[in-house]
């Protein structure tokens, strides 16, 4: 007979796997056409108007490597500090987002870059912020897992 708390260790470890390999895709597919085009990027958060000038390009360059890390940390042992990296951008990008809807700016997502064909009709809305919402609990998952060895 196991016991409960074993038990709901191991359900967590086989959970913790996929939530890796889903937020690690969602964080590839966000950097890369950031990466590809920083230009775009920029502008893209330059409409969101919540960092000075001089800082957006600074932020259109820092925060896709910041993605690419995470992701890449959560597909090895540092998967717990790409967790954790990737939970913090996402607390700042959910309350960026946050701040636009309650300001009432319209302005594109950004969040899978400048040239994402269906950004310019999908404006910021509280499905961005469930959509956020729901990758942090990705996150928290990870964070819940195992310390050790993989287990999947």
């Amino acid at each position: 007979m196991s016991s409960e708390p074993g038990r709901r260790q191991r359900l967590l470890a086989r959970a913790a796997w996929p939530a890796r390999l889903v937020l690690a895709g969602v964080f590839l597919a966000a950097a890369a056409p950031k990466l590809a085009d920083p230009a775009g990027f920029a502008a893209a958060i330059a409409n969101y108007r919540a960092f000075p000038d001089a800082l957006v390009n600074l932020v259109a360059t820092i925060v896709p490597a910041l993605e690419l890390v995470g992701a890449m940390a959560l597909l090895s042992p540092w998967r717990r500090g790409g967790a954790l990296l990737l939970g913090a951008l996402l607390l700042g990008f959910t309350a960026l987002l946050a701040v636009s809807l309650a300001r009432g700016i319209d302005t594109a997502c950004g969040c899978f870059g400048a040239g994402d064909p269906g950004d310019a009709a999908d404006p910021v809305r509280p499905l961005h912020l469930l959509r956020n919402v729901g990758l942090l609990a990705l996150a928290a998952l990870v964070l819940a897992g195992p310390r050790g060895p993989d287990v999947r």
